[in-house]
């Protein structure tokens, strides 16, 4: 068998074999930037594209040079190409923000064509006194590829990933064999490069769509990648030295001041590269803290700004809707506490109220059994319209500082809506407004008090027919919703000024001439006693919409 034909086919087919992968991944990464997956997965998976064709690329170059018998030292541009593809390919998982990173691979690739001027590769030492360190570096990388599929299969549970990384494994093991120097054709040469093209047809079956679209950052990468290239320091070092000292053997003292120095070298990158690593990995946990302490001393105003895409930037997601969900709580719990207060007073002055109106009434009508004559018949008129105002105010006060719990039955709120609508029509028909009903007919029942969801309303129902003029229309309008029954009250009035959306539901805010401002809080507790809100949408000029959501309870 002719290895040499064998190896220039090898080359060839894992050629083809990552053209595929990284059309493929390009495919996706089209597909990806169209859809909502994300600029952090689109960068990953262009990033790996990039790795597929530079290993394309270059084992493409490695089986030309061997089939038209060029320099052997242009070898070191193939292999040193080849480690940078496999570089891509980890810095397409391990990456916190790839999306800005599209000229990567042209920048790091681009310095290595000087390796085909002539006067370089000739000055080059011998590349098969260096080829095992090479494949040393593309073991290493491989089995980083391993583990960090490993990783994202821990993550994602696709099993997909497994897949790969066990390509990628017998990627890393066909190194080990081809590390030791051997002829072509030998035992170790045949295992490696029997072993290469059967890794890569592995993964020309397990990349796809889904697990290219399921790559996402974590620390957990960045920290494998980080300390696999942590521990790999010393290697290379050692690795060049024992290369060099082949080629030139030193003496004794060469020796020794050889290995101070390298060291020295060693622990000085370890230690750069080391602090280096783990303050980028802590930063973004430092930051969390920072925020934590800021929530503390500060308050709820100040909310964290991570991006890191990774698990840090999803806890410091989760840490600023608990900071925003704790921001709501304690805004009700104080507007609790207001209510709680007005509430008391309300119902203070209700009965402070009550006892003189009760006086009054029972002295006008005295008045009107004894005493005759038409100014007298007007000015009692005159106190017993406004004694009957008053006492609308203080029976208000008086709902809104002891509300009655709601007795829920299962009712048909269609039902209720035509209740409410016949009970109130003619007050519209009185004004000239024209009242129309839009209701859903295939509304579920559901359980709610009666009584209570007749006045809320009303009390929406008259606040439309207060802002509507003459000749306009009133609509009221059911329909479901996402588990929910809405019942929507919609007028052509003149909107609600934007500086008073944020007030409306507040006690007493009115801007009625004889309004009480108690309509839409008590509406809004009862709302709220029924497990749903009321929504308003207004605008100055178009009207306003109230929308009264009520869950759907069986």
């Amino acid at each position: 068998m002719d290895w040499m034909e064998y190896h220039i086919a090898e080359e060839f087919l894992i050629a083809a074999v990552c053209l595929v992968l990284g059309v493929k991944s390009l495919m996706t990464y089209r597909k990806c930037t169209g859809t909502a997956c994300g600029a952090d997965v689109a960068g990953r998976i262009y990033l790996m594209s990039m790795g597929f064709f530079l290993l394309a690329v270059n084992s493409a170059l490695h089986s030309l040079i061997h089939e038209f018998g060029l320099s052997r030292n242009l070898l070191f541009h193939t292999l040193a190409g080849y480690t940078l593809g496999l570089l891509l390919l980890i810095f397409s998982i391990s990456f916190r923000d790839p999306s800005g990173k599209k000229f990567l691979p042209v920048v790091l690739y681009t310095p290595l064509l000087v390796i085909f001027l002539p006067w370089i590769y000739h000055l080059l030492p011998p590349f098969t006194e260096f080829r095992p360190l090479l494949w040393v570096l593309i073991t290493y990388l491989s089995g980083a590829l391993s583990m960090l599929f490993v990783a994202l299969f821990r993550n994602t549970g696709l099993r997909s990933y497994l897949f790969i990384s066990g390509g990628f494994l017998l990627s890393a093991v066909s190194g080990i064999f081809l590390f030791f120097p051997s002829s072509i054709g030998s035992a170790p040469w045949a295992y490696g490069h029997l072993l290469r093209p059967l890794g890569f047809l592995i993964l020309l079956f397990a990349v796809d769509e889904e697990n290219l679209m399921s790559l996402t950052g974590s620390i957990l990468y960045r920290a494998l990648v980080a300390f696999s290239l942590l521990a790999a320091i010393p290697l290379i070092f050692f690795g060049i030295a024992i290369f060099y000292d082949e080629l030139t053997p030193f003496g004794i003292l060469e020796r020794r001041f050889l290995i101070f120095t390298l060291i020295l070298a060693t622990l000085a990158a370890a230690l750069i590269f080391g602090m280096g690593t783990v303050s980028r990995l802590l930063r973004p946990l430092l930051e969390l803290r920072k925020g934590v302490d800021t929530l503390a001393k500060e308050g709820f105003e100040k909310e964290l700004q991570i991006r890191t895409g990774d698990e840090i930037e999803e806890l410091s997601v989760a840490f600023n809707k608990v900071v925003s969900e704790l921001k709501e709580s304690v805004r009700g719990q104080e507007k609790l506490s207001r209510l709680a207060a007005m509430g008391e007073l309300s119902a203070r002055l209700a009965h402070e109220i009550r006892n003189p109106l009760d006086a009054i009434a029972g002295a006008t009508s005295y008045i009107g059994r004894n005493y005759k004559g038409r100014l007298i018949s007007e000015f009692l008129k005159i106190i017993k319209e406004e004694v009957d105002r008053i006492n609308i105010i203080t029976t208000s006060l008086l709902n809104f500082a002891k509300p009655v719990s709601p007795l829920p039955v299962l009712s048909d709120v269609n039902k209720v809506v035509d209740e409410t609508v016949d009970l109130i029509r003619q007050e519209f028909a009185d004004n000239g407004v024209l009242l129309e009903s839009e209701l859903s007919r295939d509304l579920p029942l559901t359980l709610l008090d009666r009584n209570q969801i007749k006045q809320v309303l009303i009390n929406l129902l008259l606040n439309a027919l207060d802002v509507s003029e003459r000749g306009q229309k009133v609509r009221i309008i059911s329909e479901r919703e996402d588990g929910a029954v809405v019942v929507s009250v919609r007028d052509f009035g003149p909107g609600i000024r934007e500086e008073d959306l944020g007030n409306i539901f507040r006690p007493f805010f009115t801007t009625k001439i004889k309004g009480t401002g108690l309509g839409l809080s008590i509406a809004e507790r009862i709302a709220g006693e029924h497990g749903g809100e009321i929504m308003v949408k207004s605008s100055e000029g178009d009207g306003s919409m109230f929308r009264l959501l009520l869950p759907i309870k069986r």
